[in-house]
């Protein structure tokens, strides 16, 4: 078992949703806000708060007239568990402190949010504590049915995902067949375990890919399937050690999956990403590193993973032509569009066939390159957006779009969210978030 290091792993805490969350609040409480008794912001401060950071419930949909409804008709900060999550650890962490009846950031939260032992410490306090208190049955009855809280369902599961090889996989019900004590018939007791993992799954410990089904009640979970991150290792790798179990650490992550090598990688910087590469490369040789990335970069929310991807395999790209130029025919779009990057960067084809790349798969390769430069708070994709050498969204992707084409992508409605909310051209911005609604209405 291999760790990235400290300050690599630091870069994915602040990353993870709820530390993310907590940090954002914790400075926007400069200089200082009201406080109610019970330690939380009016709900005046809140409705901006939830707007500025995108605290939104899940299942609410996009639509800037349901958000505002639904913003307007809050009483309380109480009904916004994505506000009251992340401020009660803000809180808890001492990112922010309450003085006569004020919230302000802690002194020096920005010195100490660069230090990596401080940031990983906050994490695994966060990590810990969601393992104690995320709850499985959503009707929260006190005190909790026997066999439904994080500590019953949680350390059996990470041990079983954290010995596993490197890159498993394995989905819920395997999961609760094979890691879980529960006196709970299997259906209920996979329904229970997908609520815990949800809430650790804001400390990005775990991954979910979960595709829900039509069903209703007992055995209508859906399918899922649960991978634990590089920071999720570590902090199993904590928990272990803090209860005298023995972990022992390998120096290479020349036996990772390809789905945590190049999530590992993609915290590294460029010339460092190079050097794990090769190893990795040697193992397996072109043709293989080729099919085990292909089979991990194809969901929503991987454009960064698919960019990494795409570095790794221009290494050996000489040696993927044949398998490059079949895997633009994929039923996959995000690895159709990884296999076209690869080629345009190869230096292997003619104008001609750049002209046919760009003309067959240009609008993907463009989603996916937006993707990967966006972060949880895209406090950087401004400068991106209008930096030399970024491709033209308005040309390549907005100027008379495929919308069946672009619906296929999976992160083509992310980007163009995120365009309608920092592309610096009003109208780009106006015609983003006008394909948007269409793409949604096609639904």
């Amino acid at each position: 078992m291999s760790l990235l290091p400290s300050d690599a792993l630091a870069r994915m805490a602040l990353d993870s949703p709820l530390l993310c969350d907590a940090l954002s609040l914790a400075r926007w409480s400069a200089p200082a806000i009201p406080v109610t008794p019970h330690g939380v912001p009016g709900i005046d401060d809140a409705r901006t708060a939830i707007t500025r950071f995108a605290l939104w419930p899940p299942d609410l949909p996009c639509l800037i007239t349901e958000r505002a409804t639904w913003l307007g008709g809050l009483h309380s900060v109480a009904e916004v568990a994505h506000f009251v999550v992340p401020w009660s650890a803000a809180l808890r962490l001492g990112l922010v402190e309450i003085d006569d009846a004020h919230a302000r950031p802690a002194p020096e939260l920005e010195r100490r949010a660069r230090d990596p032992e401080q940031v990983l410490d906050w994490w695994f306090r966060e990590f810990e504590h969601t393992i104690e208190h995320a709850r499985g049955d959503l009707d929260r009855t006190e005190p909790p049915v026997p066999g439904t809280t994080g500590p019953d369902l949680l350390p059996g599961v990470l041990r079983h995902l954290y010995e596993a090889p490197d890159g498993s996989r394995p989905d819920l019900d395997t999961l609760a067949r094979e890691a879980l004590l529960s006196p709970a018939r299997p259906a209920r007791a996979a329904e229970r375990l997908l609520h815990v993992l949800w809430q650790l799954s804001d400390t990005g410990a775990v991954a979910l890919d979960h595709r829900p089904s039509a069903a209703q009640g007992p055995g209508g979970h859906g399918h899922c399937t649960v991978e634990l991150t590089a920071l999720g290792r570590y902090g199993v790798r904590r928990l272990l050690l803090e209860v005298g179990i023995h972990a022992p650490l390998v120096d290479t992550l020349a036996e990772a999956g390809a789905a945590r090598f190049l999530d590992a990688l993609s915290v590294l910087p460029f010339e460092e990403r190079l050097t794990e590469a090769g190893p990795w490369l040697d193992r397996r040789g072109p043709a293989e590193a080729l099919r085990q990335i292909s089979e991990v970069v194809s969901g929503p929310g991987l454009a960064l993973r698919r960019w990494v991807g795409t570095q790794i395999l221009n290494t050996t790209s000489s040696e993927l032509e044949p398998e490059l130029r079949s895997l633009l025919h994929s039923p996959r779009p995000a690895v159709a569009s990884m296999a076209a990057v690869v080629l345009l960067s190869s230096g292997m084809l003619t104008q001609r066939g750049i002209d046919r790349v760009l003309g067959e798969h240009g609008p993907w390769v463009v989603i996916d390159m937006i993707a990967a430069a966006m972060t949880p708070d895209n406090e950087d994709l401004t400068e991106f957006l209008t930096a030399r050498g970024t491709p033209d969204v308005q040309r390549s992707v907005l100027e008379a779009p495929d919308p069946v084409r672009l619906a296929a992508h999976p992160d083509t409605l992310p980007v163009l969210d995120a365009l309608a909310r920092h592309h610096p051209d009003p109208g780009t911005a106006a015609r983003a978030r006008e394909l948007a609604r269409r793409l949604r209405e096609r639904r």
